[in-house]
This record gives C-alpha cells, sequence and structure tokens, in this order.
C-alpha cells in the first residue's frame, strides 16, 4: 500500500502559465519523503545524520509529466516502495490532481544509503528497510 499526503499547490510553485514549474514537483516529493520518514519510520528525516549517521542521496530520477497542476490545486502525493537493495532504495511516486483518477505526474527516484560524515555507501538500517517494506506492491 502507498503512502500518501496531500499538498496544496501555491503562488510560488508555479511558472507564468500557472502551472506547476516541473523543479517543484521534486519539492512535492521530498515532502512526502520526509513525512513518511516522520510517521512509518519515527524518526524526523533532518535528524538522520544526527541519530542514524545516515544520508540518502538521490542518484537517479526518472520522471513522466502526464497533465499539468494548477494553482489552488490540493494534490495527494503518493510513495511506494519499487525495490529495496542492499544500500539503496527505489521509489515510486505519483501525484494526483483534485478527484482524478490517472497521475499528473509519475517519477522513480533512487536513494543510496551513506555514512555521514565520511560519505560511504552504507547498509539500509533495519527499521528503515522495515518501514520502506511496508510499503511494497502486495504481487
Amino acid at each position: 500500500m502507498a503512502f500518501r499526503i496531500q499538498q496544496p499547490v501555491r503562488h510560488p510553485d508555479v511558472d507564468r502559465a500557472g502551472i506547476v514549474y516541473f523543479p517543484r514537483y521534486f519539492d512535492f516529493y521530498h515532502r512526502a519523503l520526509e513525512d513518511f520518514f516522520r510517521d512509518e519510520v519515527g524518526i524526523p528525516y533532518h535528524a538522520l545524520g544526527e541519530t542514524m549517521r545516515i544520508a540518502f542521496p538521490v542518484v537517479r530520477i526518472e520522471s513522466d509529466f502526464e497533465s499539468p497542476l494548477a494553482h489552488g490545486d490540493l494534490v495527494t502525493v503518493e510513495l511506494e516502495t519499487e525495490s529495496i537493495g542492499a544500500h539503496s532504495l527505489t521509489l515510486r511516486y505519483r501525484i494526483f490532481r483534485p478527484g482524478g483518477t490517472a497521475p499528473a505526474a509519475v517519477s522513480r527516484i533512487v536513494l543510496c544509503a551513506i555514512e555521514v560524515p565520511v560519505w560511504r555507501k552504507a547498509a539500509l538500517p533495519e527499521e528503515i528497510r522495515g518501514a520502506f517494506a511496508r510499503h511494497l506492491p502486495k504481487r
């Protein structure tokens, strides 16, 4: 089952055409990721470096933008785990317009676990692995 948040499209999110400027989608995705860590892992995202000595930089992004989002939309951002590796997470994000059933945007983002402050690859901690495993699609 996917993790979901709702996010309003605000004035700073849109361009002169009145639609969401594409880099802002990545902000929406990251907000969902931060909420996921707070709600599902039980650790605030910003505290990972201090509490677990770990960080999750993005190492790959693929995105398809299907339909525009407009100023004032209350969108649903969905995060689902596609796969869990020894050192990485592959996440699928989908954004839905209000009342929409087809996603306005779909992205696949790969995060790599690294140890801080030495910046080398790290194993995924079990509590993080378990939280993301609960959001793998049922097969």
